[in-house]
């Protein structure tokens, strides 16, 4: 607040220990029956012409503020204001923070993730869901959530656009076919999402490793009996170092041993 002349800053205060309106300077979002809390007295300069309210804590987006100088302010000489100041309209509180991507399962670097396992990708606040797009018609990499097992030259297609959450925080993808057994797949965020309040996506999103898929189960498994011996074969799985057998007496697999 800067006023016409240099004032006497004693007199020139606000609320500090509690949301109620007192002090010769109030800010108020609901017309003066609470006031907003700041951190300290106002701070002055400018030869005491000019004072600085510092609120306690953020102000609240969306939000319309009134600001109020009551008549207890006094210039250096001691004279009051001659009438109780009020802005008309007030100020807004906009949103300028840019979203991030805050977590997604599967995780960066996780391993031995189902082949149906859907994708999700959740933001630090409440997305435009219109923004948060992805492929549905083929394999191209259009959309701003995409999930590519190639280094996105290609990326999988998904059954539906993302579905969001109540809040519109957490979108999941779902792919469209399983995925494929012991794969890497990345996911990537483009700075085409944005927040309800419009702000994109500061930069793009990239997971560094991807995660994994399982490996498949052996196949052509086979069985053969001799010399109270049983000997099984199976193909081998690339990447496999080791096999679980598992058997069964009478009523289910209650046995298991490492081959």
């Amino acid at each position: 607040v800067t006023f016409s002349e240099a004032m006497e800053p004693s007199y020139v205060t606000t609320s500090t220990s509690d949301t109620n309106c007192a002090g010769s300077i109030r800010v108020s979002s609901d017309n003066y029956s609470t006031c907003v809390k700041m951190s300290s007295e106002p701070v002055s300069s400018n030869s005491n012409r000019t004072f600085t309210l510092d609120p306690y804590d953020n102000l609240t987006v969306g939000s319309t503020y009134l600001t109020r100088v009551t008549t207890g302010v006094k210039d250096a000489a001691g004279n009051s204001m001659s009438s109780q100041y009020d802005n008309s309209t007030g100020f807004a509180i906009v949103d300028l923070t840019a979203p991030t991507v805050s977590s997604l399962s599967p995780t960066d670097n996780q391993s031995s993730v189902a082949i149906t396992d859907n994708i999700t990708v959740t933001f630090s606040e409440a997305m435009d869901n219109t923004s948060v797009t992805t492929n549905t018609d083929n394999a191209s990499c259009s959309g701003t959530l995409g999930v590519s097992s190639d280094n996105f030259s290609s990326c999988v297609q998904m059954s539906s656009g993302p579905a969001s959450s109540s809040d519109n925080i957490t979108f999941t993808l779902d792919p469209s076919d399983n995925l494929s057994y012991s794969t890497t797949y990345k996911i990537r965020v483009t700075t085409g999402v944005k927040d309800t309040a419009g702000n994109a996506l500061s930069s793009q999103y990239e997971t560094s490793s991807g995660f994994t898929t399982l490996l498949p189960a052996p196949d052509n498994l086979s069985a053969s009996g001799a010399n109270n011996t049983i000997t099984l074969t199976w193909n081998t799985v690339s990447g496999a170092t080791g096999y679980t057998l598992y058997w069964d007496n009478v009523s289910g697999i209650d046995s298991s041993d490492t081959a």
